[in-house]
């Protein structure tokens, strides 16, 4: 049975990880299902912290893939893979590279501005499946003109599959309080992103730590401070928080989950928080995500703060206070529950069994 080729394009900008993690993510759920059968292989800007760690064959590009047109589509024609997964990212001339040699195009998206370009005029008949990362209280509804255009093309209906989340096994959990010393729901976890926003001159990664120390002093719980990939400083020591550089994705996942209360920004972790159950103080740390915050606020399981430290603090304080914390929980009750990252790995499996796997 001679192997299958599965190629990831994700956005890769030195200020975003979050599309690269989902990207990695995937690749090795699949990896380890399939083994030698799947051949898996990554387009990155070699800019980026994480480009020089990926764990799979990677081609290096001096700018995004958006950027770098003519590089992609001829790796695209060369390498010939089966389907190609372009996580909010892909021109349509590479989209038509990989319909050329019979790939299977995905197209992810995960927010208005993304999900639009998937449906432009040009991407007609070339992407197979759509599939939008946001649960449905996350993103607005399509626009007239776009419900207009899907009824008259053959463009894929961009289905919303709720947040890409990897639940972490029982094991999985033990090991992480094991090897941090903690007890599950007895400390909080912070973290601002990728490490690499600022906001009025100021790190955001570095306010949050600030909050963080705050938030220990006031609270008494143990904090865990992930700074991300992109902060370029040393690291600060503390005895009250522990203080990480980076972490794998299902291991931030693992702390995640039996944190007692997290402080996130408004990126992927933020929805992600909700997926876990996690009651969760979040700050828009860029324009993108001020929506985010506002809709993810409206569901009553996530507290937006201002980017200070001591509203962070004071909104931190506020929601471990009974009975809003257990008010908080009980939230999670009525919210959906589709977690995107089983609908579209079962997706990719289909696409690839289509493909004679």
């Amino acid at each position: 049975m001679s192997n299958k080729r599965l190629l990831f394009i994700p956005v890769s900008s030195p200020e975003g990880i979050g599309e690269y993690m989902r990207s990695l993510q995937l690749a090795q759920t699949l990896k380890a299902e399939y083994g030698k059968q799947l051949d898996i292989h990554f387009i990155l800007n070699k800019h980026t912290a994480y480009a020089k760690n990926c764990p799979f064959p990677t081609l290096l590009l001096n700018q995004s893939a958006t950027k770098e047109n003519t590089h992609v589509c001829q790796f695209i024609k060369q390498y010939k893979p089966d389907v190609v997964l372009f996580d909010c990212a892909g021109r349509a001339e590479q989209m038509k590279a990989a319909r050329s040699v019979g790939a299977k195009v995905v197209f992810i998206s995960q927010h208005a501005k993304k999900r639009a370009k998937g449906l432009k005029l040009n991407r007609a008949g070339l992407i197979d499946t759509h599939w939008v990362v946001q649960p449905d209280y996350c993103i607005e509804p399509l626009s007239w003109y776009e419900k207009l255009k899907l009824s008259m093309l053959s463009l894929a209906y961009p289905a919303n599959v709720g947040p890409f989340t990897v639940f972490a096994s029982a094991q999985q959990k033990s090991d992480a309080l094991t090897r941090y010393q903690l007890k599950e729901k007895e400390f909080f976890i912070v973290n601002a992103g990728s490490g690499g926003h600022t906001l009025n001159g100021q790190n955001c990664a570095d306010i949050y730590y600030k909050a963080g120390l705050n938030i220990a002093k006031e609270t008494g719980l143990k904090g865990v401070v992930v700074f991300g990939p992109n902060y370029t400083k040393s690291l600060p020591k503390s005895d009250e928080l522990i203080c990480l550089p980076s972490q794998e994705g299902t291991e931030f996942l693992a702390l995640l989950s039996q944190a007692k209360v997290a402080l996130l920004s408004a990126g992927d972790t933020l929805l992600q928080a909700i997926a876990l159950q996690t009651p969760t103080i979040a700050c828009a740390i860029s324009k993108d995500q001020n929506e985010r915050v506002v809709r993810c606020a409206s569901t009553g399981v996530v507290k937006e703060a201002e980017l200070d430290i001591l509203d962070i603090t004071q909104k931190i304080k506020e929601l471990l206070l009974e009975p809003n914390y257990n008010n908080t929980v009980g939230q999670y009750k009525s919210l959906e529950s589709v977690h995107s990252f089983d609908v579209i790995t079962k997706g990719v499996k289909a696409l690839l069994i289509g493909n004679k796997l």
